[in-house]
């Protein structure tokens, strides 16, 4: 049994025995293994972002992107999961009622989350939610699925202060949603990212979360743009893909024969791309990092987080994208032919990797959505 660790940080080195020792179940089986998750589970890994009273680390953004990087460059499936099982910092919105019901026992809950919307209609107590969501990964390892709901009244969407649609998050327990078997895909196998349907499933109000007004544990961690907690993530995680993918390829070439006779190492046209690609690697990684530090020191010193605070950080996360996919195509072109047999780690990672990419927080047009911040216009997307 995995003990707990005091630091956050050294959570995927004393994992990686057990991670390296589950890659193969976790691609056979398209999900994480159960003795995985509990090594996962009691070492906190899923608790990064979770209040200190619910025995959670609290840690600062910067850190947990750093933690989900290194998790990334162990395996991507399980870097996926760490990320979207670490909702624990929902404690901090919910009341008490509604906290006792998720952690009033010894057992660490695990999460598993989406934050596309389905349907809520108030009803006494509560609230009704079905909708269907794509992509969840973790899903059949969660305890509690935390998802996104437009709440409606009548036929109309009801909307917020601000005028915006009344978008909340609602904690299901596992029993409370159906999984589809749909996760069939080319990678990011072991994230087990299955689709999930509620239907009509009652929702009691100490379970609902609002994003938009402020948090019930007043302290640094929360006070900020709650959504950044959870957006970044996903690029760490890819970040970290891409440097495996670099370090992967550096072993290939020193042993890979070319058709002059040369090793692939001694090549200048490898030795260039392999200086460029961690070059810009790792300028992408602390651009990620210093805007992660910027939201932690806002929240530090009560500052309020910006539109423009947002932009930067979602600028940040476009450039990860664009340069993480350089470097994996960079890296599965240098490994030519090896690159192409299932069981090539370079294979795996440009698999994986190239799945990342897909997700939504990697498209292309937040680009755009961050340069109408910079002219002075509203972004275009709901959760920017």
């Amino acid at each position: 049994m995995t003990m707990p660790t005091p630091n956050p940080l050294d959570l995927p080195a004393q994992l990686e025995p057990a991670i390296r020792a589950a890659a193969d179940e976790m691609e056979a089986e398209r999900d994480l293994p159960e003795k995985l998750l509990r090594e996962l589970r009691d070492s906190r890994a899923f608790h990064l972002l979770t209040p200190r009273e619910f025995d959670g680390f609290e840690a600062p953004l910067e850190t947990v992107l750093k933690v989900y990087e290194s998790f990334g460059r162990l395996d991507a499936s399980v870097g996926w999961i760490v990320w979207n099982a670490n909702w624990g910092f929902i404690g901090a919105l919910l009341d008490v009622p509604g906290n006792a019901r998720i952690w009033g026992s010894d057992h660490k809950p695990v999460f598993a989350s989406s934050s596309m919307p389905g349907t809520a209609v108030p009803c006494e107590g509560g609230y009704r939610l079905s909708g269907y969501w794509k992509l969840v990964s973790g899903s059949n390892r969660a305890d509690w699925l935390v998802l996104a709901g437009l709440i409606r009244e009548g036929t109309s969407l009801r909307l917020t202060e601000a005028g915006m649609p009344d978008v909340r998050f609602f904690v299901l327990r596992r029993d409370q949603v159906s999984v589809k078997n749909t996760w069939h895909v080319s990678g990011l196998l072991g994230s087990g990212s299955n689709d999930v349907v509620v239907q009509d499933a009652m929702v009691p109000d100490e379970l609902v979360a609002r994003v938009d007004l402020p948090a019930r544990i007043q302290r640094p961690r929360y006070q900020g743009y709650i959504p950044a907690l959870v957006l970044p993530g996903c690029s760490a995680v890819l970040l970290g893909v891409a440097q495996a993918a670099i370090e992967e390829t550096v072993d290939l070439a020193i042993s890979k024969r070319t058709v002059t006779g040369g090793t692939l190492a001694e090549s200048a046209h490898t030795q260039a791309v392999i200086a460029r690609s961690e070059a810009a690697l790792q300028a992408a990684r602390l651009l990620l990092l210093s805007t992660a530090r910027d939201l932690d020191l806002a929240g530090e010193s009560a500052e309020p987080v910006t539109l423009q605070r947002r932009a930067a950080l979602r600028a940040a996360m476009s450039h990860a994208a664009l340069v993480s996919r350089e470097v994996l195509v960079a890296m599965y072109e240098l490994g030519s032919s090896a690159a192409i047999y299932r069981g090539n780690a370079v294979e795996r990672l440009f698999r994986d990797g190239m799945v990342a990419l897909q997700h939504h927080n990697h498209s292309a047009g937040l680009f755009e959505s961050a340069g109408r911040v910079r002219f002075g216009l509203a972004p275009a997307v709901p959760v920017f």
